[in-house]
C-alpha cells in the first residue's frame, strides 16, 4: 500500500522532533522519562521522547492510536515553536483578523462552506453535539460555543442558519495571542480536527433524535 505524502511528512517531523532540546519542552506540559503529555481537543495525547511518535487515547492510554498529520503537526507546533510563558489576551478575533496577520489573509476561501450546509436546518442537533463535547454557550450565533484546543487555549465556534437572503455561516474565533503558540497555518489543522470531531457528535445526535 502506497504511503501518502501527509504520512511521510508526519514521520519526517517525528524524526525532527528528536533534534529539539527536550529540556526546553519540559517546562510546558507534564512529562516522564518516556513521554510528554498534551491534552488536545477531546482526547489525551502523548509524545514519545525516544521516537517522536504522537499517540492519542480516550481511555487514559489503555488503547492508543497514532496521530494524523494534522494532530501530530499541531502538537509539535505547540511544544517546539510556541512561547514558553502562556499569556492570553482574553479577547477574541476571527482567524483572518488576528494580530500579526495580513488583513484578509486566508488559506482557502469558503473552506467551511460544506460543513455549514451540512448543519443547516439541524441547529438543535448541532447544539446537542456541542454540549456533548463539553462546549460552553457563547453569543452571538444560532449555535455558538467555547471549546478548548489545549487546556489553556480557547476556541469559539459560531454557526448561523440560512434565511431567505443569506446562506448558512460557520465561523471561528481565537484568543488574539494565539499566534504566540501556533502558526497561522496550524490554526486550519485545528479547525479541521475540531470539525471532524463535531461531525461525529452531530451524527450521533441526529441518530438519537
Amino acid at each position: 500500500m502506497e504511503v501518502s505524502n501527509y504520512i511521510k511528512m508526519r514521520d519526517q517531523m517525528q524524526k525532527r522532533f528528536l533534534t529539539y532540546d527536550q529540556k526546553e519542552i519540559e517546562g510546558k506540559f507534564a512529562f516522564d522519562d518516556d513521554y510528554f503529555y498534551v491534552p488536545y481537543l477531546f482526547e489525551e495525547w502523548r509524545v514519545n521522547r525516544h521516537t517522536g511518535v504522537v499517540e492519542g487515547s480516550k481511555d487514559h492510554f489503555l488503547h492508543v492510536h497514532q496521530g494524523s498529520f494534522n494532530e501530530t503537526l499541531t502538537i509539535f507546533d505547540l511544544l517546539c515553536c510556541g512561547k514558553k510563558e502562556i499569556v492570553l489576551a482574553g479577547t477574541y478575533a476571527r482567524t483572518n483578523s488576528l494580530k500579526g496577520t495580513i488583513k484578509g489573509r486566508t488559506i482557502a476561501s469558503g473552506v467551511h462552506d460544506s460543513r455549514a450546509a451540512r448543519y443547516d436546518g439541524h441547529v438543535e442537533q448541532l447544539k446537542k453535539a456541542c454540549v456533548s463535547l463539553s462546549g460552553k454557550p457563547y453569543s452571538p450565533g444560532d449555535a455558538a460555543f467555547v471549546f478548548h484546543v489545549f487546556p489553556f487555549l480557547p476556541l469559539v465556534f459560531q454557526f448561523w442558519e440560512s434565511d431567505e437572503e443569506f446562506p448558512p455561516v460557520l465561523k471561528f474565533m481565537w484568543d488574539e495571542n494565539v499566534l504566540d503558540y501556533l502558526r497561522f497555518e496550524t490554526l486550519y489543522y485545528v479547525m479541521g480536527d475540531f470539525l471532524d470531531a463535531l461531525d461525529q457528535a452531530f451524527d450521533a445526535c441526529k441518530t438519537e433524535a
